[in-house]
């Protein structure tokens, strides 16, 4: 691999390293400044709305003006958002700066866009996806027990504290990404562009007419050859958004656990997916023969499906924790067989676009997600949240396995 590769590692890492630091810990900060679950499931739909209407419009807008460029201005709006995160006590900011990150947190995507740019083999690709997700996950693993232990150690000013390194680190990563060499193809212009005098724009007229170009190049795709991916990506994303948005507060209330041992929790679950995600090239040998990714798509539901129901009759958190293991294995090779499968079909030219639009599928499903899990979390309980994540697996079960059939007869 090329250092450039090594880099994008480390920004991922760093990415996850921060949000693993904050992201477990907000619900219950808002729940201390006294918003009710609604409040909590919102915080989780704002964000999830940015990011479905940004990721195609940030994806795009990284064809057109280099995929670098956009990633350094992203990480430092982030800075500034995470960091005001911290500093205030209101819930209406609060709400106000997830949406801001919804619109710009978008290092992932991005880093795996530009992947193609330094490494051409397509063979090495897959492998390269893996192990940045399996090093992006240690961060996430790493970042929760970090965090709990602050906001355990520090009671009354630890999500300030966990809120201004989280911001320092976003700062630091835009320097990290500056140093990648540049090699964003740029657009051909026409020849009128090139004989016309270049008139000084504005920065609201350049940004407008940025945001106008990428809306533009969204028209350019053949979306139907990807509607099979988006919707199951969907499932996942809804089944998995409704589990997460209140996974922390289920882990206390219902296991009674203080936020060191949540975080020991979320980390044994990060550990495992980034194991799985390590060793995806040695997974994806046991499937050869499945060109079209639907038996592993098949397999990726079941799986999550088992688990979920194994976590409902989960008794104590010895037996919850158990469970989480097959949980978070599929989940993984969940993520990364639609990547993969996204990366097939699409072009080169735009491959950000795509790449954005995919987790732009998976946010829309991430909007409903936390509200409906905040809605089931309010009246009936937070035990009854699993069961709409179940609901959702299923139906991706029976789909996915109609789409097995079907493709193996074609």
């Amino acid at each position: 691999m090329s250092f450039s590769i090594y880099v994008l590692q480390v920004v991922a890492f760093v990415d996850l390293l921060a949000v693993g630091l904050i992201v477990p810990l907000v619900s219950g900060h808002v729940r201390n400044l006294g918003g009710s679950h609604l409040y909590v499931g919102l915080l989780g739909s704002i964000y999830a709305g940015f990011q479905l209407v940004s990721g195609p419009i940030i994806g795009s807008l990284s064809d057109l003006k280099g995929r670098k460029t956009i990633m350094i201005l992203t990480q430092l709006v982030c800075a500034v958002a995470y960091t005001v995160l911290g500093l205030t006590n209101s819930i209406l900011i609060i709400l106000l700066m997830r949406a801001v990150l919804g619109l710009f947190k978008q290092t992932q995507m991005l880093s795996k866009a530009l992947v193609p740019d330094y490494e051409k083999d397509e063979k090495k690709q897959g492998d390269i996806y893996g192990k940045m997700a399996a090093i992006s996950g240690a961060g996430i693993t790493l970042g929760p027990i970090i965090g709990g232990h602050i906001a355990e150690d520090n009671p009354e000013n630890g999500f300030l504290l966990i809120a201004i390194v989280v911001g320092i680190f976003f700062a630091i990563n835009s320097s990290i990404v500056y140093f990648l060499p540049n090699c964003d193809k740029q657009k051909k212009q026409s020849k009128t562009n090139s004989k016309a005098k270049v008139v000084p724009k504005s920065v609201l007229q350049s940004a407008y007419g940025s945001i106008r170009q990428s809306i533009v190049e969204l028209y350019y795709i053949e979306w139907s050859i990807y509607w099979d991916i988006f919707l199951f990506k969907a499932l996942i994303g809804f089944a998995m958004g409704v589990y997460y948005s209140n996974y922390s507060l289920y882990l206390k209330t219902i296991y009674d656990l203080s936020p060191k041992y949540i975080g020991y929790v979320i980390a044994f679950q990060g550990v495992i997916g980034s194991i799985c995600s390590f060793f995806i090239g040695y997974i994806n040998n046991f499937y050869v023969h499945d060109k079209d990714y639907s038996i592993r798509n098949f397999h990726v539901f079941l799986v999550i499906s088992i688990s979920l129901f194994g976590l409902l009759t989960s008794f104590n958190v010895l037996m919850y924790t158990l469970w989480l293991i097959p949980l978070a294995i599929s989940n993984a090779v969940g993520r990364l067989v639609t990547l993969e499968m996204v990366l097939k079909r699409s072009r080169g030219d735009h491959r950000g676009t795509l790449i954005g639009a995919s987790n732009s599928m998976r946010s829309l499903t991430g909007v409903v997600s936390p509200m409906v899990s905040g809605f089931i979390g309010e009246y009936y309980g937070l035990s009854y949240v699993i069961y709409a994540s179940l609901f959702s697996t299923l139906i991706g079960v029976i789909l996915s396995y109609r789409n097995k059939i079907k493709l193996k007869v074609e």
